[in-house]
């Protein structure tokens, strides 16, 4: 049996038609980060496994980005997942202690969750499993996506079919179902009170997780569906001296997406060379402290970069520490000429970062150009800066707080 130990999850403050949806500096791999932080604070894993179906890189990989992003080391183990609802639910019910995994979706719905295996906490344990095919819904090589829906061929083969091949009875209380309606799951199956989203998402499945760990639900299966595949796992919450996971929700209030424009035109081109030598510090947003010495100081450098000493001596042996990921808008101004890879307007920031000497100019995220404000407190979070040749180029940008706050 899985114990998780601790859940994230993480909602892009945008909506469209009360949908939320992610913003123009966004992807799967930003979201994915904001909820793996918000489950793993401390950055204590020691594998992550990432399952979405949107994968910004499908060549070229996205787990130096993950990484860097969690503040995990480069040695740990990252695997990508391609799938969604029981994809995510079969990795958590097979995961080890240690392991963190992250569902993300910027399709469909837009957000991300996570949880983190340890040694005690919610158990979940594998019922059954049917990985069946009922292409209803593809998605060809160029992305684009074709519906061949049929509300009761979907039903009736899709998900009733597959249910009762699962051998699942009336003894078998449903606590939540990802994918579907519960009624939908047809046969003996007991459905009553049973949650729902009928939406099918990876991170939908970790949403539910939270949901009931959060209510105190007692137990029940959580069932995932997706098209005609389904997965059922055992839920058993924590009792005694064993505390429930913590579920840290990183969800900005919900507000309409603005309106941007991109101007025509050939954006900055990528520069590959340039972009290795800055990944490490751009990303894993360290900076460089060098011993005191006559002309230098211990006061942190950012971008880490060499100093000259009062001997004309050239010093490179400087050692990288992380930067506090909160602060403050020392003062910001909005740019609302579009230029090529930029939608605008958008603003930008001077931000003074807390307990720290460090003054960042950063793009401004999470709310309408302009209105961030000098003094502002928020948090620094990963984004997506630019596509760059066809490659994503990521850093960070401010988040200023909102009434819920956002995560660090």
């Amino acid at each position: 049996m899985t114990q998780v130990a601790a859940i994230g999850t993480y909602l892009p403050p945008w909506t469209v038609r009360e949908r939320r949806v992610k913003g123009p500096d966004e992807d799967a791999l930003t979201m994915a980060v904001a909820a793996g932080r918000a489950a793993d604070p401390d950055a204590t894993a020691r594998q992550v496994v990432l399952v979405t179906r949107d994968f910004p890189l499908l060549e070229g990989g996205n787990g130096a980005v993950l990484l860097a992003g969690l503040s995990l080391p480069a040695d740990v183990a990252v695997s990508e997942v391609l799938g969604g609802g029981p994809a995510a639910l079969d990795q958590i019910v097979a995961a080890v202690e240690g392991t963190l995994v992250i569902a993300a979706d910027d399709a469909t719905v837009a957000g991300a969750a996570a949880v983190l295996i340890g040694t005690e906490g919610t158990g979940l344990a594998p019922v059954a499993r049917q990985t069946r095919s009922l292409p209803t819904t593809v998605r060809a090589e160029d992305g684009t996506r074709h519906s061949y829906g049929d509300p009761r061929l979907q039903r009736e083969i899709g998900v009733k079919s597959t249910v009762a091949r699962m051998g699942l009875n009336n003894s078998q209380t449903v606590a939540a179902v990802v994918g579907v309606k519960a009624k939908e799951l047809g046969g003996d199956v007991d459905v009553a009170g049973a949650t729902e989203d009928p939406i099918s998402s990876a991170s939908g499945v970790i949403r539910a997780l939270a949901d009931l760990v959060e209510s105190g639900h007692v137990g029940g299966l959580l069932v995932a569906v997706e098209q005609s595949s389904v997965t059922a796992a055992e839920l058993t919450l924590p009792g005694g001296p064993v505390e429930a996971p913590t579920v840290t929700r990183d969800e900005a209030p919900a507000r309409e997406l603005p309106t941007f424009r991109t101007a025509d035109g050939n954006g900055i081109p990528i520069s590959l060379p340039a972009y290795a030598r800055a990944f490490e510090p751009k990303l894993r947003w360290e900076a460089a402290v060098f011993d005191e010495r006559p002309g230098i100081d211990t006061a942190p450098q950012f971008p880490p970069r060499a100093r000259v000493d009062d001997d004309g001596e050239l010093v490179t042996d400087y050692r990288l520490e992380p930067l506090p990921r909160t602060g403050t808008v020392y003062t910001q101004t909005t740019i609302r000429i579009p230029v090529p890879d930029l939608p605008s307007p958008y603003s930008i920031a001077v931000v003074q970062l807390d307990d720290s000497p460090v003054r960042v100019l950063m793009k401004v995220t999470g709310v309408p150009a302009g209105e961030a404000t000098i003094g502002q407190a928020g948090a620094v979070v990963l984004r997506k800066i630019a596509d760059r040749a066809g490659v994503p180029d990521y850093g960070y940008a401010f988040h200023p707080a909102t009434p819920k706050g956002v995560q660090a």
